[in-house]
């Protein structure tokens, strides 16, 4: 069982080997299983994971957060904190008995375009946290009702493992009761057929034969289906064995499922990348490359082709296997706006502002009226309600003499797309008193194809201001879109930064990685701000973190250019050495651990700035930080820089 030997140790309570642990019986009646019609347009569900806990919600962090490895408590530069994941939430990590975490929730979902969702479900029991995961479910599940959706279970039969002498099986009918009376009975309950749709994880522990009133149609993983006279299978990512799968092998192996003359539900998925290995908890299981969205988009299309009525996209938010659809900072939207039936992609970011804004304290009504207008697809109504309470809060001191206002539209043209509306948005976190004051435009990192916005928590309490600004990704946008909206984004800043009680004078440009390549190249290329009618000779620093000076691998990439073979045109920073350019602090990791040749490339850079007669670039090598981890130490420079040619210019 190749396939799906993944299945047997999915989660922490699936750890022992499926051939040691099926044994016990759960022996009634079977029905006799159906033959599910083709559907022209099938259901479109998610998996769901009720299982996430937090120091502020539950009085102490779960272990889906933490994995008895990380401490939620330590935030990295960026605000994150340190979680049992490669990625992280939008809204952060979130409790799932949080009301305004189900509200965003059931709002993103219903905007999506999504049918339903199946929740994972480990009963009714109090071992372990399954009594937690029993409220929470119970808790989601209006949410769900009032955005419109269906729900359905996934039970897990391994939740009763650890009971004994035929305990384990009493809870176990003790639980399918309890969802026929109460889950199955629902209206909004997911049916086919007339019969309500239960999935079961294996059953990995429990050989069962099914004979309740309600004649539900069980489906089960697909090597279990008949030795369990289950109606169908349900698919799921195949990774097994550790090993890396190209998109020809998961797909040969979906196939094999799909092929088989059974019932089945079909499945889509984002990826997986899981955090196994790295928490300590047990080896990986293996991996499948997201592509930066294409994963999702094939394995949809090979559901949709099956014609099956139904198609489970696993998952909403599993964290620890790294397979969510949800918005995250390093896909964004990217994966609800893949869905067949989704909504305005700028309507997407409403639902985690209104949770944001609940999180900062924003007038409770406002914002109660602001949900009703979305659960009724008003979103221009609500979103006027969230920018007004937005600005409200932009007047609260924080941090003990700092104001922040967010999202606010950098684009200010007429006749902007969905994409720019949603990701051409800046924020602005500004002394309260201390005016002029220096402002730092951050532009995150992420390869030109994924991050999103932060205040760097170093820079925070400096005396300065950031504006932080998201831009347009690839491959939804392709250069010089990120480029034109990072111009667009520093043009605003100086328009408008006087308004906050900054020195258009002193604005600096910075960023780490990508971001740091967008600011050169708005800071040397003078076309791009020309457009604006600022002149790039007017930024007073340039302070790029570990840019690449060459034409950026994504770019390339787009022509069919491989990432080792270096290009110098006119979309390289490199290309536009000037001997007039503003100051430049050039800093990067270690050359023996940054990026491939990325050391070399900004040392290059910085003889030929001297070359040319540029007497204000400097570069600084942090030795033993890569890529990822020479923000931290580089921030101190940062600052040192903004306070020295403050001093030396002004």
């Amino acid at each position: 069982m190749r396939l799906l030997s993944l299945f047997a140790i999915w989660h922490l309570t699936r750890f022992a080997r499926l051939a040691g642990s099926i044994g016990f019986a759960l022996m009634l009646t079977v029905s006799a299983s159906p033959r599910l019609s083709f559907a022209a347009e099938p259901r479109l569900l998610v998996h769901y994971m009720p299982w996430y806990a937090t120091k502020d919600v539950s009085g102490a962090w779960g272990w889906h957060w933490t994995m008895n490895h990380f401490d939620p408590e330590q935030k990295k530069w960026d605000d994150q904190r340190k979680i049992a994941s490669h990625d992280y939430p939008l809204i952060g990590p979130y409790d799932s008995g949080d009301d305004h975490a189900l509200e965003c929730h059931a709002l993103l979902m219903k905007i999506a375009g999504l049918d339903g969702v199946v929740i994972d479900w480990y009963g009714t029991s109090d071992l372990n946290d399954h009594a937690m995961n029993h409220r929470n479910t119970q808790k989601f599940i209006p949410w769900l009702k009032k955005a419109g959706l269906s729900f359905a279970v996934c039970y897990e039969d391994q939740a009763v493992k650890s009971l004994k002498n035929g305990e384990d099986v009493k809870q176990a009918q003790k639980d399918l009761k309890w969802a026929e009376e109460h889950f199955f009975a629902d209206p909004s309950y997911a049916k086919q057929e007339g019969r309500p749709v239960l999935l079961v994880f294996g059953p990995q522990h429990l050989k069962w034969k099914f004979d309740l009133g309600s004649k539900p149609l069980v489906f089960g993983l697909a090597h279990l289906v008949k030795e369990n006279g289950l109606d169908g299978a349900f698919a799921w990512p195949p990774v097994t064995g550790g090993k890396s799968l190209s998109p020809e092998q998961w797909k040969k192996e979906l196939g094999l499922i799909y092929a088989q003359k059974q019932p089945f539900i079909a499945t889509a998925f984002p990826g997986f990348k899981d955090i196994y290995k790295q928490a300590g908890v047990h080896a990986s299981y293996g991996g499948i490359a997201s592509r930066n969205g294409l994963t999702l988009s094939e394995s949809l299309a090979q559901a949709l082709e099956t014609k099956s009525p139904l198609i489970q996209i696993a998952t909403w938010n599993d964290y620890g296997e790294g397979t969510m659809i949800e918005p995250t900072r390093n896909n964004g939207f990217r994966h609800l706006e893949k869905l067949p039936h989704c909504g305005n992609p700028a309507d997407l970011r409403l639902p985690v502002m209104l949770y944001q804004l609940r999180k900062r304290g924003g007038d409770a009504t406002k914002l109660d009226e602001a949900s009703t207008l979305m659960f009724a697809s008003k979103f221009a109504e609500a979103e006027a309600i969230l920018a007004s309470v937005s600005r409200e809060l932009g007047k609260q001191v924080i941090d003990g003499g700092y104001h922040l206002t967010t999202e606010l539209l950098y684009r200010e043209e007429p006749g902007i797309n969905a994409a720019q509306n949603q990701r051409c948005r800046l924020d602005v976190y500004a002394p309260a008193t201390k005016k002029p004051f220096s402002t730092v435009i951050w532009f995150h990192g992420g390869g030109l194809t994924q991050g999103e916005r932060s205040i760097p928590l170093p820079l925070r309490n400096q005396g300065i201001a950031v504006v932080s600004a998201n831009y347009r990704l690839s491959p939804g946008a392709k250069s010089p879109a990120f480029i034109e909206d990072a111009a667009a984004a520093i043009a605003w800043t100086f328009k408008h930064i006087a308004d906050f009680g900054g020195d258009p004078q002193r604005i600096f440009v910075s960023g780490h990685s990508a971001g740091a390549y967008l600011s050169l190249m708005c800071g040397l290329d003078k076309q791009w701000l020309a457009k604006h009618g600022v002149d790039a000779d007017q930024i007073a620093g340039l302070i790029p973190l570990s840019p690449q000076v060459i034409t950026h691998f994504t770019i390339r990439d787009e022509r069919g250019i491989e990432e080792t073979q270096p290009i110098i045109d006119d979309l390289a920073p490199l290309f536009h050495i000037r001997k007039n350019a503003p100051p430049i602090l050039l800093v990067t990791g270690d050359r023996e651990k940054e990026l491939m040749g990325r050391y070399e490339e900004c040392a290059y850079f910085w003889r030929m700035m001297k070359l040319i007669g540029h007497k204000a670039t400097t570069l600084h090598e942090l030795d033993g930080f890569d890529h990822g981890k020479m923000p931290e130490p580089a921030f101190p420079l940062l600052l040192k820089f903004v306070e020295q040619t403050t001093t030396d210019t002004f």
